[in-house]
């Protein structure tokens, strides 16, 4: 499951520190990129944001979470494009077919 991060504050930036030792800085009423649930679950630093209502931290609805794995999946790239090489290297290699 997934969660984010939400600012309850009216003013000033946020710095909430996770489980695993990173940390995410938020704007005020700004909300955090999708986070494993295991950063927050049974972090001190969370819970005593939360007891003061500096931070709510929201579930993501699973739909939500497959649905963005979806899109940020690379299309792939047709057969006849340059890729990577750029166009220099695909004239080049144009020219040495001809």
């Amino acid at each position: 499951m997934a969660v984010r991060i939400r600012s309850l504050l009216p003013s000033g930036p946020l710095v909430v520190e996770l489980a695993s030792g990173s940390a995410v800085r938020l704007s005020p009423g700004e909300v955090s990129r999708e986070l494993p649930a295991a950063e927050v679950a049974g972090s001190a630093k969370v819970e005593k944001l939360r007891a003061q209502r500096v931070i709510a931290v929201e579930d993501v609805p699973a739909e939500t979470t497959e649905e963005v794995a979806q899109e940020t999946e690379p299309a792939p790239e047709p057969a006849d494009s340059p890729g990577r090489r750029g166009k220099a290297a695909a004239k080049r290699s144009e020219a040495q077919d001809d």
